[in-house]
């Protein structure tokens, strides 16, 4: 049943209007060799993180594994391969050489990414933080109002113009986190804004106090993948809608398997 059903999406995809004007060269598609590569981030947040299972061994879990597991079970003549990235920039890093196809690191839905990089449908929605040194603990722009506060590169414009309060700071931004974290230790900035990965690398490499923000927006994440990669798109995007439904419908993973081994 499953099967039926992802053979009449993609069907009905093949169906879309192709846009008028210059048709596009032809670009291979990273699936025909029959495997593909995938870089994940360790974010030790919501969207992967390392537990472990009822035997006591390690295993990651979260939103991204979740999905790039059905993404391997749907796609029955690709393989997914994993490599391990300490960092959203090395991601970014192996995407632009070739090294790996698919990206998933928490990244937040950037317009700048979407001018260099597919971006899958959103997938999750991650919270932003204030990291400062102050005691107590602030959890609002009100503490800060006409100081200097950093504001993380990686958090989309129409985000931060939703942060309540952010009208009545000094805004610099930073494309780095770490350098933020050192800007607010030696007291050139009164705190900072970033995204929840950001947050979890200040908390282990900073004593710096990190906090959950109130009233403010959450960040939508995508995958990442190549330009031109337009069947790789189709089928990541499948895997989020279903599991999204599997969530909805209370499935687990051995559920979803015996679920779609019926009627084969």
């Amino acid at each position: 049943m499953k099967k039926k059903i992802l053979t009449i999406l993609m069907a009905g995809m093949m169906l879309l209007p192709a846009g008028c004007g210059q048709k596009e060269p032809e670009i291979p598609s990273v699936l025909d060799d029959g495997v593909l590569v995938v870089g994940l981030l360790d974010t030790e947040d919501r969207s992967c993180f390392r537990t472990l299972d009822a035997n006591g061994d390690p295993y990651y879990a979260g939103w991204e594994p979740q999905i790039l597991t059905l993404l391997d079970e749907k796609m029955e003549e690709v393989t997914l391969e994993y490599r391990f990235a300490k960092t959203q920039d090395e991601l970014i890093t192996w995407l632009n050489t070739g090294e790996i196809e698919l990206a998933a690191g928490s990244f937040t839905r950037l317009e700048t990414l979407g001018q260099q990089y597919l971006l899958s449908d959103d997938y999750g929605y991650g919270s932003l933080y204030l990291v400062n040194k102050r005691n107590g603990y602030l959890d609002t722009m009100a503490g800060f109002t006409d100081e200097a506060v950093g504001i993380s590169s990686r958090i989309p414009v129409n985000d931060i113009a939703d942060i309540k309060g952010i009208e009545t700071v000094l805004q610099n931004v930073y494309g780095d986190v770490a350098t933020m974290g050192t800007d607010i230790t030696n007291g050139v900035i009164a705190a900072g804004v970033c995204t929840e990965t950001e947050a979890v690398y200040l908390m282990d490499h900073t004593d710096l106090q990190v906090i959950e923000m109130r009233k403010s927006p959450d960040v939508a994440m995508v995958f990442l993948m190549p330009v031109g990669q337009s069947s790789l798109l189709k089928w990541t995007n499948y895997a989020i809608d279903l599991n999204f439904y599997n969530i909805a419908m209370g499935i687990t993973g051995d559920e979803e398997e015996t679920q779609s081994g019926e009627g084969e």
